[in-house]
């Protein structure tokens, strides 16, 4: 399968994606598929240093199972170099390996990030959008080879573009336009939230129709406080304890919003998630539950204003106690009732009158 995750600066795109590349060392009994990664970078160097942190820290991870020695990285800053290093360098890298009985298999290719190799500062023309369009589905033919000819899972990391509503009066646009326009929000972006549709997955339909799952991360303006990620595992390879939690009880974070838009393997669905020194966490779906109670508040505060008194407390809870000792009525079953509308049963039987006649 291809993976994609899309989301805008700082929505935790590349924790998740180097989060992964931990946990995929990880023996099968504990979840993971006891192989390596590789890891290709288009704009920047591999996080080394943030690998060692979160390796260090989180609590399912341990030195004895995962390493920086099993995360192959290389860097890919041009197409060309990309398409060289998916069709020759890492056929070559996966023949080396498994001739080395002592290294683990490459279950994981991530690409970090796609979309940073198709920024140019030449204007967008019909001929440079042909041109990325073959780029993308010479590389989408390569990656779906690597996954199903050597069962290994791809991820590749894709950014996010603004979401432009254009009304009646905006322009002119084809009738292509509209309908493309009004169908991809079912491809292109997440809505579980307020305000998680006014970004959208880059690359457009070329690319959206070579994936297999799309994923959304976006930014929230919730905060989420880590006492309950504060206690810390006693680990067999080190020394830390609870005081030297790197999760302090008194801090906050912001959480974030994980969407599933469309998968082969998954149904859609949604969580929220922080990010924090030891990784990336989930954490309960406040988003219901903050609409939930402020729902609540309403109907309270609308409740207590109709029984406000209005010549001090001592009528409005006569009146409540009176309505409270009533007797309920008996309840009737509608099937029972022969005259449930008599209106309706009377000008049903007028117009039945009238046709008749």
């Amino acid at each position: 399968m291809v993976w994609e995750i899309a989301g805008e600066s700082a929505a935790g795109k590349t924790q998740i994606a180097l989060q992964a590349s931990l946990f995929v060392q990880l023996p099968m009994e504990l979840r993971g598929l006891c192989g390596s990664a590789c890891y290709l970078t288009t704009s920047s160097k591999l996080q080394t240093t943030r690998l060692s942190q979160i390796r260090t820290l989180h609590p399912a991870l341990s030195s004895a199972h995962c390493g920086l020695s099993d995360i192959h990285t290389l860097t890919t800053s041009t197409l060309p170099i990309l398409i060289h290093a998916l069709s020759t360098t890492f056929p070559a890298l996966l023949n080396q390996i498994s001739g080395d009985s002592g290294k683990k298999p490459v279950k994981l290719l991530v690409i970090d990030a796609l979309t940073e190799l198709f920024h140019s500062a030449k204007k967008t023309t019909t001929n440079t959008l042909v041109e990325r369009s073959k780029n993308i589905s010479e590389i989408s033919v390569l990656l779906h080879t690597i996954a199903s000819e050597h069962q290994i899972a791809v991820l590749v990391l894709n950014e996010v573009v603004d979401v432009i509503d254009q009304g009646p009066g905006d322009g002119l646009a084809d009738e292509t336009d509209l309908v493309y326009r009004d169908q991809a929000r079912w491809f292109n972006r997440a809505d579980s939230i307020p305000g998680e549709d006014r970004k959208e997955a880059g690359l457009g339909l070329s690319w959206a129709n070579q994936v297999n799952a799309r994923i959304m991360c976006t930014r929230t303006n919730r905060h989420r406080n880590l006492h309950d990620f504060a206690h810390k595992r006693s680990r067999h390879d080190s020394a830390l304890s609870i005081s030297d939690s790197p999760l302090p009880t008194d801090s906050t974070s912001l959480v974030r919003r994980l969407t599933i838009i469309f998968s082969s393997v998954s149904a859609p669905t949604s969580l929220d998630y922080v990010v924090t020194a030891a990784g990336v966490f989930t954490v309960d779906d406040i988003a219901s539950v903050s609409s939930t109670r402020q729902s609540s508040r309403k109907r309270t505060a609308s409740a207590l204003e109709e029984c406000a008194p209005q010549e001090g407390p001592e009528p409005a809870m006569k009146k409540m106690t009176q309505e409270l000792e009533e007797p309920l009525p008996e309840a009737e079953s509608w099937a029972d009732s022969d005259d449930l509308y008599p209106e309706l049963d009377m000008a049903l039987l007028d117009a039945a009158e009238t046709e008749i006649a």
